[in-house]
């Protein structure tokens, strides 16, 4: 078992394949031998006959003298063996020394590799030759080039003097490598070039006296391409990585990084594989910041196991500081993690049961040193689940839990849950009905009660809770016809009711529990509240109205549109927060008979067009307090507009409080054409209550048949609300690989829908260039 191989350039590996095909071409047939040819309809790889045994095969418009001595061949004159194939206007073959000579238009062919010049000589047996003033083509890679000369020497060595190579068309060199000599050897699966250096525009941008790298798929030591960008906090950004292939399991990438504001950073990554075990170490050290004027440095490691049905991870992530993330990544995601996690878990799997072991522990990357942001440590957690799908017609569940919960300044304790769910589904042609009965009990063995200031008094506090609910719906169809095209309208009514008896839990802490947010599926859930800490009171009944238009032919879905609400029979008294909890924030009790109305609309308005609409309605406040809109133009691949409004009301004005919800946005996402080759990339997130751009992206894309330029410049607000600005540069060779730092990633985040430029390989048959 091995990695694959990291990416590198990777134009060696076409022009090896191209030299290694004329370096297996097998020894002539035996003179006298009987050759009989067989009728077949299809090409079969296993049936083919061995190099050493096939038979040599020509053709010509006129061929002389003695097949024992020696053949002329004059007028497109062929000789094939083993799936090679030489050519030349005239061809002169000698049985003794197994030698081709070719003048005009020779051609050596195989695989789809070739080589052609005005002249060949070409010993079939030693594999040994040359060809002078070449031209060489592997069409599965589109790679093609030219050298003076073009020496076999032998079956495992393959040296072209003076060459050139490129992807570009014939009479198009945008680009192509320039080298005084290649040699390729198969035996090693190595190439090595001399004086070698990289032309674009006519412009040589790079260059390297001595250069090795692999012919084949198999990882090789060596330079990997270097990357290249530049950002307000760290200025110029230059990495260049060196990559080990210790063992076909172990390898070792070096990466120094050098940062002009900043200092230089060596990155470590070592990947280890063995049968199911892998695992990846990342250690990145800063010695002296010269902003920070200190060591700066992050460890991550990613460790996986697996035998049978047990099975084991660690995720494991620290920094030394909390602006390590903030001031080194250019992704906007990475820049906003206020947590990084440590987690190890090992897990047991049978066909209806399985059981876990977890420790949860977190690095909190807090704002002014204070602790209330860190989440409780999971130190461990003991899990175990059962499901049996159909039990007799029933759907049973068990979840058993025992967790330790840590915390430096808040009380800690275990707590052990216990919960069993029942239900019988009953489903049959266009309607279905689910009830269904929970168990749920939780017990606490609390300690460092003093430090919440008094509000827990009881060290070991339950609650045990009976939890109904039924689910019931109907689908209704009929034919019906959306915008001149038949379909099928759907109405599909459904209820959901719950009920879960009141019970008192100020006594409880809270470790892991939120309040759920209200959406289409929550709806459906008894308890408000998502964790085992707090379960809500419930004597409530849900309804959702839907219908929906598909597509007739296709089973497209055309529209759809819901609405939603909640109705409550009676008053909340289960807080989120205990009472004399003066660091959260306040929670309200509901004393609404209805929750807000929930309702959505989405529709394909044309065949390029499609639209979203969704809202939240407090009918307590009589006003929306979430909408989002959006409406998409994709007429065709890699053009798109895209506008959309995103709205969160909250009762704090504080727009500086990182965990303020408050929220009133436009976005506008573009990728279009500007001409046939010029592609540009906008994205423009604009915050109507800061009055100031959340986050912007702009660039272009330019697209030639054998390279691609990117160019973007990206400005957002992390989550300290500082300004980060990065730049991206990438020029992209078919075929070679790419040089500078990728937006790609950034691009797909930020422009929904985005397609890149690339062009995707197709897929090489075995036969697609048989000649």
């Amino acid at each position: 078992m091995s990695f694959p191989r990291p990416r590198q350039t990777a134009i060696s590996v076409s022009i090896a394949l191209a030299a290694m095909a004329y370096t297996s071409i097998a020894p002539a047939a035996q003179t006298g031998s009987v050759v009989s040819l067989e009728s077949v309809t299809t090409l079969d790889p296993s049936r083919a006959t061995p190099d050493s045994d096939a038979a040599s095969f020509v053709s010509a418009d006129r061929i002389e003298g003695n097949p024992e001595d020696q053949l002329h061949l004059y007028g497109n004159a062929e000789i094939r063996r083993a799936g090679t194939v030489l050519k030349g206007d005239r061809i002169t073959y000698t049985q003794e020394t197994d030698e081709v000579e070719a003048v005009g238009n020779a051609r050596i062919s195989r695989q789809g590799a070739s080589f052609s010049g005005p002249s060949m000589r070409f010993k079939i047996s030693p594999r040994t030759g040359d060809m002078s003033d070449a031209e060489y083509e592997y069409a599965p890679r589109n790679i093609r080039g030219c050298a003076k000369n073009i020496r076999f020497i032998s079956g495992e060595s393959t040296v072209f003097d003076d060459a050139k190579v490129t992807t570009c068309k014939r009479d198009d060199e945008a680009w192509f490598i320039k080298m005084n000599e290649l040699e390729i050897d198969e035996y090693d699966q190595t190439a090595t070039g001399t004086n070698a250096s990289l032309h674009f525009m006519g412009v040589p941008v790079f260059g390297s006296p001595w250069f090795s790298f692999p012919v084949s798929r198999e990882r090789r030591s060596g330079f990997l391409v270097p990357t290249f960008g530049m950002s307000s906090t760290r200025g110029l950004d230059l990495a260049v990585p060196y990559y080990f292939n210790i063992a076909p399991n172990y390898d070792l990438t070096l990466t120094p990084r050098l940062m002009t504001k900043r200092g230089v950073m060596l990155d470590t990554e070592a990947r280890f594989l063995y049968n199911n075990f892998e695992t990846t170490v990342d250690y990145a050290l800063m010695p002296d910041d010269k902003e920070m004027d200190d060591s700066r440095s992050s460890l991550h490691v990613d460790m996986s196991w697996r035998r049978d049905k047990l099975s084991a991870f660690v995720d494991y992530n620290r920094v030394s500081d909390d602006d390590f993330i903030s001031d080194f990544s250019s992704n906007v995601r990475e820049s906003s993690e206020t947590v990084l996690p440590q987690e190890y878990a090992l897990r047991y799997d049978e066909t209806y049961w399985n059981t876990s072991i977890n420790v949860k522990k977190n690095q909190a990357l807090t704002f002014d040193h204070i602790d209330y942001y860190k989440p409780y440590e999971r130190v461990p957690q003991i899990t175990f689940n059962g499901y049996n799908g159909d039990f007799y017609g029933f759907e049973v569940g068990t979840t058993i839990e025992a967790t330790r919960f840590e915390h430096p300044t808040f009380t800690t304790g275990d707590r052990f849950v216990f919960e069993q769910t029942v239900s019988y589904p009953m489903r049959g042609a266009g309607w279905f009905v689910v009830p269904k009965g929970t168990f749920l009990g939780t017990w606490y063995q609390l300690e460092n009660l003093d430090r919440d200031g008094g509000r827990f008094t009881n060290k070991d506090p339950h609650r045990t809770t009976p939890m109904f609910s039924l689910d019931a719906g109907l689908v209704f169809d009929r034919d019906a016809v959306w915008f001149n095209r038949e379909a099928y309208q759907t109405l599909e009514p459904r209820v959901y009711y719950a009920y879960v008896p009141y019970r008192n839990q100020d006594d409880l802490p809270v470790f892991d529990t939120t309040i759920a947010d209200l959406n289409f599926a929550t709806l459906f859930s008894e308890n408000i509240f998502s964790g085992y800490d707090r379960v809500s009171e419930a004597n409530q009944l849900t309804s959702v109205l839907t219908t929906r238009y598909i597509d007739k032919t296709s089973g497209l879905e055309l529209f759809k549109a819901s609405v939603g609400q909640r109705n409550y029979f009676s008053d909340q008294r289960v807080n989120f927060y205990t009472p004399g909890d003066t660091q959260m924030r306040e929670s309200p009790l509901r004393t609404d008979v209805r929750s807000d109305l929930l309702a959505s609309v989405g529709a394909r308005l044309t065949r390029s067009i499609t639209s979203d609409v969704s809202g939240q309605y407090s009918s307590a406040m009589s006003r929306w307090v979430k909408a989002k809109a959006g409406v998409r133009w994709q007429p065709r691949p890699m053009s798109l507009v895209g506008l959309y409004y995103r709205y969160n009301y909250s009762s704090e004005r504080d727009y500086t409080d990182y965990q303020n919800d408050y929220i009133k946005q436009i976005d506008l996402a573009v990728q279009w054409p500007i001409t046939n080759r010029l592609f540009g990339l906008f994205r423009y997130n604009y915050s109507l209550l800061q009055d100031k751009p959340i986050e912007m992206i702009g660039g272009v894309e330019y697209l030639h048949d054998c390279w691609t330029l990117r160019f973007a410049a990206q400005r957002y607000t992390t989550t300290s609300n500082n300004d980060e600005t990065n730049f991206f540069l990438q020029l992209e060779l078919n075929g070679l690989g790419s040089i500078g730092t990728s937006p790609l990633s950034e691009l797909q985040r930020n422009i929904k829908g985005y397609q890149t430029t690339t062009r995707v390989p197709d897929k090489i048959g075995q036969y697609d260039y048989y000649e």
